[in-house]
């Protein structure tokens, strides 16, 4: 009886383990599958890479429909557990291949066809630092002149992060911020919204 026992606690333990592992192992196969599509990345348009990311993220859950099943339901007859697989996915992918998603996004916005520039567009903002926040990514927020306050994230990196990692800004410090509006995943709504990736600082 007790041999009985054991031997079910242990299957509860192995399929709650591969449930937790099945994100981490289907975002690895994504990424790998569009690392070797990198090549032609800057040649599709935004529908065509959707297709081409659509086709990696099936493929992966053919190899893995049971465990994926198991953790999301049907995601393929369900629009709410294929949004929250995929967006698991996506959330997942920053910290598996935050390059290869960062080449997804930039291509994703790059549509020469009807926008007619293959770079998305660079703003700026000055003022001072109100607060800098290190988390899983850096938070840098600043107000302008208006006394309106803007929150900036270090994502990928530019010329001058050097700034950020000699420590050579902080509080209350003027500057001048470079950034475009990139769209990602926000795990704590459960939704895509644009965050203003930082592209350049310099010290006032």
């Amino acid at each position: 009886m007790k041999k009985t026992i054991y031997t079910l606690l242990l299957l509860v333990v192995f399929a709650n383990a591969n449930s937790q592992d099945i994100i981490e192992t289907v975002t690895k196969e994504v990424c790998s599958c569009i690392d070797a599509k990198k090549s032609t990345l800057d040649e599709l348009t935004p529908d065509k890479l959707k297709v081409q990311l659509g086709l990696c993220i099936l493929s992966s859950y053919t190899n893995h429909e049971k465990q994926i099943k198991a953790k999301y339901g049907n995601v393929m007859e369900n629009e709410a557990s294929m949004d929250k697989f995929g967006g698991d996915v996506g959330v997942k992918m920053v910290t598996v291949c935050p390059e290869t998603l960062m080449a997804i996004a930039g291509a994703a916005g790059d549509d020469t066809e009807e926008i007619g520039s293959s770079a998305p567009e660079v703003l700026t903002v000055e003022g001072k630092i109100t607060e800098i926040k290190n988390e899983q990514f850096t938070s840098i927020l600043v107000k302008d002149k208006n006394s309106r306050v803007y929150t900036f994230i270090v994502l990928n990196y530019f010329d001058t992060a050097s700034v950020l990692s000699n420590n050579e800004i902080k509080k209350e410090d003027a500057v001048s911020i470079s950034y475009s509006e990139v769209e990602l995943y926000d795990n704590k709504t459960k939704e895509f919204r644009f965050y203003k990736v930082i592209s350049g600082i310099e010290k006032k």
